[in-house]
């Protein structure tokens, strides 16, 4: 590790680091133009125009969810979308189960649909489980401009007719 000389260097200077003290800004004073005094480093004030108005604030997620019953099971869908990724929680046990990475492939020139590659993160890696994967969230990587998908998979019907109608859910609830 460090040597006794390396070690009292560093502590000196990180101690001789100086601190910035700055005044709260007021809850009211974003939004509305108001300006805010900041203390710069050197002990100087400086001004600063607050321009954020609340109309341009988005949250960082965007969350939606749905609650069906397909061949009498109840079935939770929940879709949220990050900035470079979007989440697909699809359960009829209450839990998250298997999780899948579905990421889209490159395309050359724009020509074409992009692959999907399924790789499954957690639980049992089975090809059953990549098949509803790809059938499940393909319109969702497509839709959302090839963002990765991750897929959270908890199902006892894995039928075809339960699938459709999970991609109907999955549409509805669209954040993407």
């Amino acid at each position: 590790m460090f040597n006794s000389y390396a070690r009292s260097a560093v502590l000196s200077k990180w101690q001789a680091l100086p601190t910035i003290h700055a005044p709260p800004i007021p809850a009211r004073g974003v939004g509305d133009g108001s300006y805010a005094t900041v203390r710069h480093l050197l002990g100087q004030s400086q001004t600063l125009r607050v321009n954020m108005s609340v109309e341009d604030t988005k949250p960082a997620v965007v969350t939606k969810q749905a609650e069906v019953v397909i061949n009498g099971i109840a079935t939770q869908v929940v879709c949220s979308a990050f900035s470079n990724h979007i989440l697909v929680l699809v359960t009829q046990y209450g839990k998250m189960g298997t999780i899948i990475s579905v990421t889209p492939g490159l395309v050359s020139a724009g020509i074409g649909k992009p692959s999907l590659t399924t790789k499954v993160l957690l639980g049992p890696d089975e090809p059953l489980i990549h098949v509803c994967a790809k059938n499940l969230v393909t319109f969702v990587s497509q839709e959302s401009k090839n963002k990765p998908i991750l897929l959270a998979l908890a199902l006892k019907d894995k039928n075809m007719d339960c699938i459709n109608t999970l991609k109907e859910v999955i549409h509805n609830c669209q954040v993407w």
